[in-house]
């Protein structure tokens, strides 16, 4: 995960354990997907205690769509496959609405500065007051500012205090909702062949980002975009790797297609995970955010771990409290 300076804390957390889980509400489509042909294939997540490769991905495309398959465990160990495909054109358009270039910046830049030239011509030609023109100089200015914020916001980023460009996590996981629809649809048939409840569909999800897909940081820019140091959720699932924050805005997405779902993201220093709105069960880590609680998941991988435990880098500095920011996800309250 990439960010500018610290991040100040936004809401008080605790991290304990707490009684029985309770179940969620689940609705969903079955989904019928073509033939893969074609494939490559390569190892994902290792069983870090045996060294066994628990799962595995074979990506490819056709002459029209991209297709990926990934097969995995789930912490039942049962063994489990999800196929994903996406038209080309469709991709492309999705891919198309993230990431900003510095010619887009560049391009608003001369918009503000021909403005304030045309306006001081203005001035001058229509005799106005130095009051009046620094009046309609901050207003452009003002205008700049909304265009700026407006145009990184369209392509998935904020603008922090101090001009500083962040990725906005939640923002990219809610609008890749629609195209992460088909992997839900895959999980859901899954569990209804499986007879598996809420819990177990949300942990086959969690296994699957965390071990099927590989842990890689993306690079800060491609193609000459910058990417905020994240790939949206379908270019993840097509590409078959991404990191911390990738893999959480992954997996938001995928959930938030069934209802009744409640996600927060959970920032702290150099790391992104999530949390689920659920009673936790005994020993489970979980945060409490405006009155609820809500089961911590580490979906970064490689490690193998179910709802409510998270890395043992994580867990002191989620305690140490310092630049922890909790965020409402697709689907969440506030």
């Amino acid at each position: 995960m990439r960010v500018g300076p610290p991040l100040r804390f936004l809401a008080p957390a605790l991290l304990l354990g707490y009684g029985a889980a309770a179940g969620l509400c689940w609705r969903c489509e079955q989904a019928l997907f073509p033939r893969a042909a074609d494939l490559r294939s390569q190892p994902a997540g290792q069983d870090g205690a045996a060294g066994r490769v628990r799962a595995s991905q074979r990506l490819g495309q056709t002459a029209d769509s991209f297709f990926s398959e990934y097969f995995f465990q789930n912490f039942n160990r049962d063994r489990l496959q999800v196929r994903y495909q996406i038209p080309k054109k469709s991709y492309a358009a999705y891919c198309g609405g993230f990431w900003y270039t510095q010619a887009g910046l560049d391009a608003l830049d001369q918009w503000h500065e021909r403005a304030r030239q045309s306006a001081f011509k203005l001035a001058v030609s229509t005799r106005k007051t130095q009051h009046q023109l620094d009046s309609a100089v901050a207003n452009l200015k003002a205008e700049f500012e909304r265009k700026r914020r407006d145009y990184l916001v369209s392509k998935g980023f904020r603008l922090r205090a101090g001009n500083v460009v962040e990725a906005d996590v939640p923002a990219i996981a809610r609008r890749s909702v629609p195209d992460l629809k088909p992997v839900a649809l895959a999980l859901d048939s899954m569990a209804a062949r499986n007879s598996y409840d809420s819990e177990t569909l949300v942990g086959a999800a969690a296994a699957m980002v965390q071990t099927a897909l590989n842990y890689q940081v993306p690079a800060s820019v491609e193609g000459g975009q910058h990417t905020g140091g994240i790939l949206p959720p379908a270019m993840s699932m097509v590409r078959g790797w991404g990191d911390c924050d990738t893999k959480t805005a992954l997996l938001a997405a995928i959930l938030s297609n069934w209802s009744g779902v409640r996600i927060v993201g959970i920032a702290v220093p150099e790391h992104y995970l999530m949390a689920i709105q659920r009673l936790p069960a005994q020993g489970e880590a979980f945060v409490e955010w405006q009155g609820q609680r809500y089961v911590l998941i580490e979906p970064a991988g490689p490690a193998w771990l179910p709802p409510g435990q998270v890395g043992a880098d994580t867990m002191p500095l989620l305690q140490a409290g310092e630049g922890f920011r909790i965020e409402p996800f697709a689907n969440s309250p506030g």
